[in-house]
């Protein structure tokens, strides 16, 4: 019906070829473009903090009751968290159909509905969206030769971010690196204890007397005043001149006791870019947004940034989408160049331009198509789509060589082109169709997979049915008009004359094929014999040795080294630590092959910490990035550098990252391919098992990098205070603790006070502490003051209970906006009318040192700890077998576990449902023929083909030593559906044959002789279409190497199979058919089907 409808209306259908063509290029513009297609696995963060709190009182404290309460949220799958010094996040997965939007609503209304049960002063929670979104696609640096590290960090915050901010698409977190400005009163200790001043009295004295108070506005006379007050210091010079109190009638000033500075906080985080102190915004994009315009956007933006002073560096490096673009590029190219090839093979068997321009022509067709309903249905442009556009494109000259040789032999019988063509498209209608529902029911089993396999390749299953759909359109209607119009005066009325297989070289394949196929024939046992042996053999002696991992290696051009000096290291010792890691990096890497290296020091503080894995000032990582077009291999470079490091480095531990963005995406936070998480009540049981487990899966074979994740022995200083005699001095232990913290750390945590810089307007803490460098050991800290002596403070109430509203709200247009202040009550309480001598920390308290965990974690609420381990080479199921018989002579204590998560588990995950999907996709191939075909036997002949394809996959496999993983099994399934379409074209015309007649052999053996061009040429057309993506020369394509040589290899294999075994098979099969059906009339000619 539709080729009879389109012969009679060919206008209409080149009005429609135009229109698909036109659609198809401004939905492929229009699309979005990324490396992977959105993976919607619904996750949130929670993150929580609070200023000076250790990992596990933070655990205790606030993690552990926030995931208590996270528990009873809808749909949760599992629950994980980290608690580090100050910071604690909460990750919480949710089962796959429930929706993102509704999981962050719901964890937002509970993470605040247990504000109230958590310590007072903590920050509160924040809940984001977490996944592929929250990867940076870039960093945006600044450095500068006239501007300090306080000063970079500002122009970063406060003018960059805001500037940037327009960028459709974007979203950035605050900067790391730099040093945070803030306003300090530096303390004398002895200066203080001569005129008996604690540390409270000075955060007392400054919190009470600089603030903002709202005076509002008078009325005098006629006119309307606003009125202001001097209650805000506006010059830092003068807050020296603030009183803290009266001794005998003398006040006592802040210069007296120390001196206020327009400074930094103690620096916990370092960021260099080539050896260069900087600092960097990560630039991450929307949820939906494309990449490639986020990073677009941000390299024209620029050049349009103002108020950059001179000698001030904004660059945007460690740009991800760069091996986007390439890969996108690479795939692109080579689809062409697969498309160019298969053309060529066309003009080769038919020795005319004009038919393969016919048959090439479904290829802009079918794929234009292809694009309009991707982007209808919302995907985008990616290495999945794109890679089942380039997979199928061979496929697509299938239908259309069929119809083509099929014509020639309604041309042959003396029709007329118009009636040849019609004849030729009708009595393939159903052939075909077959044909592409088995191609495309191979992928109907990926539409029940689970988690990130199933974001991954349902795009390509839909790439691959739109294309083959639109195919089967082209074929049935497109194909004949042209061919029609072309054929017109019938055959070689055209005055050319197009090779036929009888003809030209062609002949040289059939005087080869033929005695081949007649000695099958003559010996059936000892074909299927051979077929049997060649299928066993192949499952016994080679699948063993195949490789199993997730997902293919990739070279991104870029790795992190991830270091980890001994706990406790000043971040300044870290810093010299990684600068010899850096100059290491340089020495190695040729220069024309290295683009960059990026280095972050410690733990920042806060939100921005979510983008950084540091645990503390004892931790860094590196960031080497390698130019576009590198030649080395970045897995070369890290065997050297790990040599290096080990030698020159002793007693850090050093550990690699590869794959870039795309082992981000697919390892969702993990940091190793295998992760083995050890549970259990303490962590003191589980960090024996957990180094009991290091020390003996460190001799396994093919694994490097074998280390525990969390630290166990970072130093700590307990306070003890003696409230015994804390009492005795009229004074508390909370007391002691607030003027230890205030002394060492400053009195952010607690009480702090912010001031505005009256020429910007933002706001900084305004804060007391001793020098850092005042402490160089614990005597010093002994020797704080805790209270003065003798001295009543004179009452500041009513000044306070001011300058706490007035502060506040002074804070509405800074970033400390929504902070409360509790300056008059609580830790600075004033009133204190105290008599005594002075008395210091060593008078009520005594120090010990311990050492403790760098950070705590969970999963659903119990303790673990995590044994991470990179395996060497492309073979992770084998490293993991060999772990596991380790694992399994391991005593575990009572209610301690171990589990294997990271790539492994994503792996076996993947090989079960592959597992599944195999066999699934055979039923179903089968189910449908026997509907179409109306028989029980021919489908079952058909599918002969199908392990015998297996061969070749694993054979090709082998050779190339690639692994089975998730790739290359996406395109075996791809392999049986074109396999099984060759097989068809085979039994149905030996069917035809023997009911216009033919006797068994004879019709198999005129099937085969009169179906081997066809089926070479759709063959050759794949296996071409797809050879530059198998030989993986790409930068960029490592990704679908392995589907293009699985698909390959089985084809090749298949092929020479289906020539030779299936007619044999089926002449079996048809020898042994009682005819109950005969045709009344005498043996007609076969025609071509």
């Amino acid at each position: 019906m539709l080729t009879r409808a389109a012969l009679k209306n060919p206008y209409a259908v080149f009005a429609i070829c135009m229109i698909a063509l036109v659609l198809g290029a401004v939905s492929y513009q229009k699309m979005r473009v990324d490396i992977f297609p959105e993976i919607k696995i619904p996750t949130i963060l929670v993150t929580t903090f609070y200023r000076g709190l250790s990992p596990s009182e933070m655990e205790g404290a606030i993690t552990l009751k926030m995931e208590q309460r996270f528990v009873e949220a809808s749909y949760v799958e599992h629950i994980e968290s980290q608690s580090l010094a100050g910071m604690s996040y909460i990750k919480v997965f949710f089962q796959p159909e429930y929706s993102i939007d509704s999981a962050q609503s719901e964890l937002t209304s509970l993470a605040y509905s247990i504000i109230r049960l958590l310590p007072p002063g903590v920050f509160p929670p924040s809940v984001y969206k977490f996944g592929v979104a929250s990867l940076p696609v870039g960093l945006l640096s600044v450095s500068s030769d006239t501007l300090g590290p306080k000063e970079i960090r500002d122009l970063a915050y406060f003018n960059i971010r805001q500037q940037i901010a327009t960028i459709p698409g974007i979203s950035f977190g605050p900067p790391l690196g730099g040093k945070v400005r803030q306003i300090t009163v530096f303390m004398d200790q002895p200066r203080m204890l001569a005129r008996d001043v604690s540390p409270s009295d000075v955060v007392k004295a400054l919190n009470s007397q600089s603030a903002i108070i709202p005076a509002g506005n008078i009325k005098i006379g006629d006119l309307d005043y606003y009125v202001y007050s001097n209650s805000l210091i506006d010059v830092v010079e003068k807050i020296n001149d603030i009183p803290i109190k009266v001794v005998n009638g003398t006040p006592i000033f802040v210069r007296d006791i120390g001196t206020a500075a327009d400074s930094a906080a103690i620096q916990t985080s370092v960021v260099r870019v080539n050896g260069r102190e900087a600092t960097y915004l990560p630039i991450t994009r929307q949820e939906g947004a494309n990449t490639l315009e986020v990073t677009d956007g941000m390299r024209a933006k620029l050049s349009k940034l103002t108020e950059i002073p001179a000698g001030t560096t904004v660059k945007f490096i460690y740009d991800q989408s760069l091996y986007i673009r390439q890969a996108i590029a690479n795939l692109q190219k080579e689809g062409l160049l697969g498309a160019a090839l298969a053309g060529l093979m066309i003009f080769l068997f038919l020795s005319s331009i004009k038919a393969a321009l016919v048959v090439g022509l479904a290829i802009p067709l079918s794929l234009t198509a292809a694009l309009v309903a991707l982007y209808l249905t919302g995907q985008s442009v990616n290495i999945m789509t794109l890679g089942g556009l380039a997979l199928v494109i061979g496929t697509l000259l299938d239908n259309n060589i069929v119809v083509q040789e099929n014509l020639h032999r309604h041309l042959e019988m003396g029709k007329d082109g118009r009636s040849a063509a019609e004849d030729s498209a009708t009595e393939l209608t159903l052939p075909i169709l077959v044909a592409t529902i088995c191609i495309l029911i191979v992928y109907l089993p990926i539409m029940f997979f689970t988690g990130i396999i199933k974001y991954l390749f349902v795009p390509l299953a839909m790439t691959v049915a739109f294309a083959m759909l639109a195919d089967y359109a082209v074929s049935m209607s497109v194909t004949p008009v042209l061919l029609a119009r072309f054929y017109s005066k019938g055959h070689g009325g055209d005055g050319t004359d197009d090779s036929s297989a009888s003809t030209g070289w062609f002949r040289f394949v059939l005087a080869l094929y033929i005695p081949l196929l007649r000695a099958g024939l003559r010996l059936k046992p000892v074909v299927i014999g051979l077929a049997l042996l060649a299928l066993i053999g192949t499952a016994v002696l080679l699948v063993p040795r195949l490789h199993t991992e997730f997902f293919p290696r990739i070279d991104a051009g870029n790795f992190t080294i991830n270091i980890s000096a001994p706990e406790g290291s000043r971040i300044e010792k870290t810093t010299a630590i990684v600068a010899q890691i850096e100059q290491l990096v340089q020495e190695t890497i040729p220069k024309n092959d290295l683009e960059e290296v990026i280095s972050n020091t410690g733990l920042y503080f806060g939100d921005a910490a979510r983008f950084a894995p540091n645990t503390g000032n004892h931790t860094a990582f590196v960031l080497v990035n390698l130019v576009t077009g590198h030649q080395g291999h970045s897995d070369e470079y890290i065997t050297r550098l790990r040599t290096k490091l080990r030698n020159a480095l002793p007693g850090v531990e050093v550990s690699f990252q590869t794959g870039g963005i795309i082992s981000d995406v697919l390892n969702f936070g993990l940091r190793a391919p295998i992760d083995i998480q050890v549970k259990g009540p303490t962590l003191d049981i589980i960090r024996s098992v957990a180094e009991d487990i290091r020390q003996k899966v460190a001799q396994v074979p093919n694994t490097v990098d074998v280390r525990i994740k969390q630290g166990k022995s970072y130093p700590e200083m307990h306070i003890d205070v003696d409230r015994t005699k804390a009492v005795y001095y009229g004074i508390t232990q909370d007391r002691v603790i607030v003027d230890v913290i205030t002394g060492i750390s400053s009195n952010i945590a607690l009480s702090p006070n912010y001031w505005l810089d009256p020429k910007s307007g933002n706001g900084y803490y305004l804060l007391a502490q001793y020098p850092e460098q005042s402490l160089t050991k614990a005597e010093d800290l002994l020797n704080t003051p805790i209270i003065g002596a003798r001295t009543p403070l004179l009452p500041t109430s009513s000044l306070t209970s001011a300058g706490a509203s007035g502060s506040t709200l002074a804070l509405q247009n800074t970033p400390f906006a929504g902070r409360q202040m509790e300056m008059a009550s609580g830790f600075y309480a004033s009133g204190d009318e105290r008599r005594g001598p002075p008395v210091l920390l060593r008078d009520v308290a005594a120090l010990s040192f311990k050492t403790g965990p760098d950070s705590v974690d969970h999963y659903d609420l119990s303790r673990l700890i995590d044994v991470l381990i990179t395996p060497v080479g492309n073979d992770l199921g084998r490293v993991a077998k060999d772990i596991e018989q380790v694992l399994a002579t391991i005593q575990l204590p009572k209610d301690v576990t171990l589990q294997l998560r990271g790539e492994v588990a994503n792996m076996r995950s993947a090989i079960g449902s592959f597992a599944l999907a195999l066999p699934l996709a055979v039923l179903l191939i089968y189910l449908v023929m026997v509907g179409l075909f109306r028989s029980l036997i021919d489908p079952l002949i058909i599918l002969v083909a199908v392990p015998l394809g297996w061969i070749g996959t694993v054979l090709l496999l082998h050779l190339t030593n690639t692994s089975v993983n998730v790739e290359s099994m996406i395109g075996t399934l791809m392999m049986m559906g074109i396999v099984v379409s060759n097989s068809i074209l085979l039994v149905d015309y030996a069917n035809r044959m023997v009911r216009a007649g033919a006797t068994a052999e004879q019709a198999v053996f005129q099937a085969g002789t009169n179906r081997i061009r066809p089926i070479l040429m759709t063959a050759l057309a794949t296996i071409l279409g797809l050879l530059p993506l198998a030989l993986g020369f790409g930068e960029g394509n490592e990704t679908m190497v392995p589907l293009a040589r699985a698909v390959v290899g089985g084809l090749a294999v298949s092929t020479v199979m289906t020539l030779l075994v299936v007619p044999v098979m089926h002449a079996l099969v048809l020898g042994r058919r009682v005819h109950i059906h005969e045709s009344p009339t005498p043996a007609a000619s076969p025609e071509e089907i």
